[in-house]
């Protein structure tokens, strides 16, 4: 630096704060609460496992309020308490700790937290897992541990183009403070030449908003003043991008620091623009303003470490010629302030079990409850994090905590304010919304229209009243708004109506249906509804009829036994009155009917076996295919008189008879018995000596009166 004095005038000739910069939300939640365990340490101590932040200002101050610093685990005695820094550890180093039975205060940043779960979670999937970060820093070796010998780090574009990456899938991650234009090219690069490759974009949106506005402030002045320690990687990077575009670029880590560089004038009358690191702490950024507004110089005891003041991202620009004043509280007062009741716009930057977080442009992050997320499962919070997804909050409310600023927002708030005014004019118009089905309620369900909740009745989500509910939670449907009533300020009621929908589609169906309509025409509907009498099938628009005598070619008690509520079934027209709205329909195929060409089946003069089935006075029925019974008259059963056919036959046995008769019309088969076998016969008889004489003249057939010859064998009863 020169040591050449400008003269009495060293006043820069404005100066602008870059629009982000210090403390990120993790960095500072991590501090604020070693702050808050040093107040009250009282004599112990407490370990500090690794610089809690990279900035030596922050970590002696707490060293000198009783924090101890260690690297090793070794270091770190059994039973202590032991402070996380936000870089977060291994899992080896963690398991070390508890193994000691320390105390843990893990302040591990959300961000770096989330990266740590997404390689986990692909580790366990067999992904390539691929870091873009710097090799060594603490926070990549926290995070490698999660998917030991299966993290590739990469630095750079050329260091990407080397690897030889064979396993597939893999996912590419982020450092949090890694710079933001070399991971879009690394991203690019593997977009090109990784067949498949999932991307989580992790860098924290607190560092590219700072890395942004750093370099598009450099792009704008004569000097850029970069606030940060220089052990950090953060304000390496920002160094770095101011210096692309700016050459009188300076690192500064102090407000003395800032000091010497006015008595050096090597800010006289010039435009300065100023920005700050996650590891500069509100105090310095502050003491350095204070500098650019006065003409004395600040040592190093004039800086309060501990006492942070709170501040946004503002812009501060002195147009006013050099040596003239601004006033300090003129900063303050520029800082834009969060409001109660305000809607404001934010980026989600990550999750846990209880709340989603929110970049909303403050020191704080923002909070809105996990349950408003869970009335609404289709929003992808994974998806809205790796694409810095912007959305709309409520700001509920906001109170200063021993743990810092809390601002509690509400997604679900703007969202229903937006849908209400959506789903009154849809119910004004009748136009049909989409909603999702988020639970059911005694005798209907509620489902979910951005928030906005919409009673649906069981008998209006069909054509027919629904039975089961549970089948509906999960489902999206679309819906007619029937009633909607915002005179409650407390309570929005409205209600919808499924089943009008399907009656005003239905209507132009059938219409569409009945134009077309001719018998014989084949359909394919669903099965509605069954009664004693058939089955009513919804062809897309129109019921038609199966009569229980279409259903089954056998007789059936009920139509349940041949089809249920909700079968596909194919159908033809068999007659329609358009008058009466009545279509009767056919269902059985001629092909399934057991009667189907039975005469070229069983021709008269045919030999058939069969089973004896039932006995009636009149004669014997004999099955002789599935569901096909000929008839055996008594006076077809033997060759002599017999009283009943109980006398030569029971049912079960096997029997071989001529078939007599076939009627397809009256469905009717009728056979003879004993022209092909003789039952009733006993050893010695007149009739058995005869047959026994017939056999001898006429061994190989029988010729009968009709002049056919016939092969006849006996079968014996197991009587």
């Amino acid at each position: 630096m020169s040591t050449q004095s400008k003269g009495n005038n060293l006043q820069a000739k404005s100066y602008t704060l870059a629009s982000s910069y210090g403390f990120c939300y993790g960095v500072k939640r991590a501090v604020q609460k070693a702050y808050k365990i040093a107040d009250i340490l009282d004599g112990q101590k407490c370990y500090m496992y690794g610089a809690v932040i990279h900035n030596k200002h922050v970590v002696q101050s707490l060293i000198e309020r009783g924090f101890v610093l260690v690297e090793k685990t070794s270091e770190v005695p059994a039973k202590a308490s032991v402070l996380i820094r936000a870089h977060g550890i291994t899992q080896t180093e963690l398991a070390l700790l508890k193994a000691k039975e320390c105390t843990i205060i893990d302040e591990t940043c959300g961000y770096v937290r989330f990266i740590q779960q997404k390689i986990a979670q692909y580790h366990a999937k067999n992904y390539q897992i691929i870091l873009a970060g710097h090799r060594g820093h603490p926070e990549i070796i926290s995070e490698e541990s999660f998917a030991p010998g299966n993290c590739l780090v990469v630095e750079s574009l050329d260091e990407a183009k080397k690897l030889n990456i064979t396993r597939v899938p893999s996912v590419l991650l982020a450092q949090t403070t890694f710079n933001h234009q070399e991971f879009t090219k690394i991203l690019n690069y593997f977009s090109l030449h990784l067949e498949e490759m999932l991307v989580f974009d992790t860098i924290c949106r607190a560092t590219v908003d700072r890395q942004l506005a750093t370099r598009e402030l450099a792009q704008m002045k004569d000097v850029m003043v970069i606030i940060g320690d220089r052990s950090s990687s953060n304000t390496k990077r920002l160094v770095d991008l101011s210096t692309e575009v700016c050459r009188a670029t300076y690192l500064i880590e102090s407000a003395a620091e800032m000091a010497e560089l006015k008595r050096q004038g090597l800010i006289s009358a010039k435009h300065v623009g100023i920005a700050a690191s996650a590891s500069a702490p509100d105090s310095i950024i502050t003491e350095v303003i204070r500098i650019m507004n006065e003409n004395t110089e600040v040592t190093k005891n004039q800086e309060t470490l501990a006492n942070e003041v709170p501040n946004d991202q503002a812009v501060v620009d002195n147009k006013a010629e050099a040596g003239s004043d601004v006033n300090f509280s003129d900063f303050i007062e520029n800082i834009p302030q969060l409001k109660r009741g305000e809607i404001i716009k934010g980026v989600i930057v990550r999750y846990d079990q209880d709340f989603v977080y929110v970049d909303v442009k403050d020191k704080s992050e923002g909070k809105i409850p996990m349950s408003e997320f869970l009335k609404t499962p289709d929003f992808d919070l994974d998806k809205a994090i790796a694409d810095h997804e912007e959305v709309e909050i409520y700001v509920r409310s906001i109170r200063n905590t021993e743990m810092g600023k809390e601002i509690l927002l509400s997604k679900a708030r703007v969202d229903f304010n937006k849908y209400k005014e959506l789903l009154k004019k849809a119910f004004e118009e009748k136009t049909p919304v989409t909603v999702k089905i988020v639970n059911k309620v005694k005798d209907g369900v509620i489902a979910s229209y951005g928030g906005a909740d919409i009673y649906i009745h069981r008998t209006q989500l069909e054509l027919h009243t629904v039975e089961d509910l549970d089948q509906y939670v999960g489902q999206t449907i679309e819906i007619l708004i029937t009633a909607f009533d915002d005179s409650n300020n407390r309570r929005l009621r409205v209600t919808g109506s499924r089943r009008s929908l399907l009656a005003a589609i239905r209507d132009k169906q059938a219409e569409a249906i009945w134009d077309n309509l001719e018998v014989g025409d084949v359909y394919e509907g669903t099965v509605r509804n069954l009664t004693n009498f058939g089955a009513f099938v919804d062809l897309g628009g129109l019921d038609g009829l199966i009569h229980i005598t279409e259903l089954s070619w056998k007789h059936i008690r009920h139509p349940k036994e041949v089809v249920k509520i909700g079968d596909k079934v194919k159908v033809y027209i068999k007659d329609f009155d358009r008058e009466s709205k009545r279509i009767s329909l056919g269902y059985r195929k001629i092909e399934d009917d057991p009667y189907f060409q039975i005469e070229e089946k069983y021709p008269v003069g045919s030999i058939i076996n069969g089973k004896v089935a039932r006995i009636m006075p009149y004669g014997v029925f004999v099955n002789i295919a599935p569901d096909v019974d000929a008839l055996c008259h008594i006076s077809q059963v033997c060759n002599h008189r017999i009283e009943k056919p109980e006398d030569v036959l029971k049912p079960g046995d096997e029997v071989q008879a001529r078939v007599l008769e076939v009627n397809l019309e009256r469905r009717r088969i009728s056979i003879s018995i004993k022209s092909v076998m003789n039952l009733g016969e006993t050893e010695g008889s007149a009739m058995a000596m005869s047959k026994k004489k017939e056999e001898q003249d006429f061994p190989s057939s029988y010729r009968d009166d009709d002049g056919k010859g016939a092969d006849i064998n006996i079968v014996k009863s197991n009587d």
